[in-house]
């Protein structure tokens, strides 16, 4: 690595509000020598109680196998403090010239444009995106060739006074606030890494039952109140997808969700959930139906209900039933064997055993608080074994019900 980065950093200098900003670029090896964490600062006492960020060990590890991995990285900016030291701003005005000749600048746009200088002596600190910050430095102790890889960094100044700590709380609170991250559901669609969104999205785009009018870009899992034409979600489908292709626990998925894609798993995923569908379809009769018609036609209305309706109809309930595919999968069982069993059950929310599990009567809302146990008591009624093996469905029914003496009926 450059043991020595420059001190002086071309840069645009801006105002918004009554604060002056300064827009540059460090490659990784200057990020990993001017920007410290908090915690690393002299006075970290004092600069703790500006800044509240836990950094995550996870997100440094994840931000770094991405930056290896991906060579189409990119990041949006970090924004950093100064705290101390002699930061000096040289610009460089833009005078006449042959090319702007028939242009006249004013005094912001010929005074924009000028240097950056640090003494050294500056303590700088990430406002915004600490993350990143740490896993390019975690990056650049596995691969030295990103040191030249360039980071775009707003510099924002700061006074050793009260009222300069009280401008950095503000100015983390705003950037937090009011700089809305990406929604679940957008990044399943424009996420090009992750394995399953790139099959979520095919599916959406190819297959049949599963488009843009059954399958509503809404910013939950759950359908939205009063819709009679989807089938499910998009952060539905994807955690499907998430869930069918890949055996339980599975260290693969972690691989997968963060890419760059294996093309030839992708291909293998898509096919593998192509025949997941196909195996519901064939075996759930609703299902065939509402995803065979048009989506004018509302038929999804009819199976879910305010009564609860057919389990497939609700994405929890949907999930539950894919969850115990896998499981049944897992222990040598085709696909379409799985499906052909579990289709078999009770799978009316509204009807024991679901109700009360699955299904709140008395609000006329899904459960999705007991997970294990709507797992189970799909496996337990298809003459299945628990997962784990040692699991008591019937003493956790009885217990989540209040009832010590409620039954399960088996197929």
């Amino acid at each position: 690595m450059n043991e020595q980065p420059s001190n002086l950093f071309p840069a645009l200098r801006s105002r918004m509000g009554d604060r002056w900003f300064y827009v540059t670029t460090l490659t990784f090896a200057e990020v990993a020598k001017w920007i410290r964490q908090v915690d690393e600062i002299h006075e970290r006492k004092e600069l703790k109680t500006w800044i509240q960020r836990v950094l995550r060990p996870e997100r440094k590890e994840e931000i770094a196998t991405y930056l290896i991995k991906q060579k189409q990285h990119f990041f949006n900016a970090v924004v950093v403090g100064i705290y101390g030291g002699e930061p000096e701003w040289f610009p460089v005005e833009v005078g006449s010239s042959k090319t702007l000749k028939d242009i006249k600048l004013d005094e912001r746009q010929a005074n924009t444009f000028g240097f950056l200088h640090l003494s050294g002596n500056e303590e700088i600190f990430a406002v915004d995106g600490q993350h990143r910050v740490d896993g390019i430095k975690e990056a650049l102790k596995r691969n030295v060739e990103l040191k030249e890889d360039e980071l775009v960094v707003i510099f924002v100044s700061h006074k050793r006074t009260d009222e300069g700590r009280e401008r950095t709380r503000r100015l983390f609170t705003t950037l937090n606030k009011y700089a809305k991250p990406v929604s679940p559901a957008e990044l399943i669609a424009l996420n090009d890494d992750d394995a399953f969104a790139i099959v979520t999205r095919r599916l959406i785009d190819t297959y049949q039952g599963l488009n843009g009018e059954f399958v509503p870009l809404s910013p939950t899992a759950n359908i939205p109140p009063g819709n009679l034409t989807s089938v499910t979600t998009v952060i539905a489908l994807y955690e499907l997808v998430r869930t069918i292709s890949i055996a339980t626990g599975s260290r693969e998925r972690k691989v997968l969700e963060v890419g760059p894609p294996n093309w030839q798993r992708v291909e293998e995923i898509n096919d593998f959930v192509i025949s997941y569908w196909n195996a519901l379809k064939q075996n759930i009769p609703p299902l065939a139906k509402v995803m065979s018609s048009p989506p004018r036609a509302a038929l999804a209305g009819r199976y879910r209900t305010e009564n609860g309706g057919h389990l497939l109809f609700r994405p929890a309930g949907l999930q539950a039933f894919t969850r115990a595919v896998r499981v049944m999968i897992d222990r040598g069982t085709s696909v379409d064997s799985a499906v052909m069993k579990l289709a078999k059950v009770q799978l009316n929310l509204s009807s024991n055993p679901l109700v009360g599990v699955l299904w709140n009567a008395a609000t006329k809302t899904m459960i999705v608080k007991y997970k294990k146990l709507a797992l189970n008591l799909l496996l337990y009624m298809a003459n299945q074994d628990p997962a784990p093996t040692n699991y008591n469905v019937v003493e956790e029914y009885r217990r989540v019900l209040g009832d010590a003496h409620a039954r399960i009926k088996r197929r």
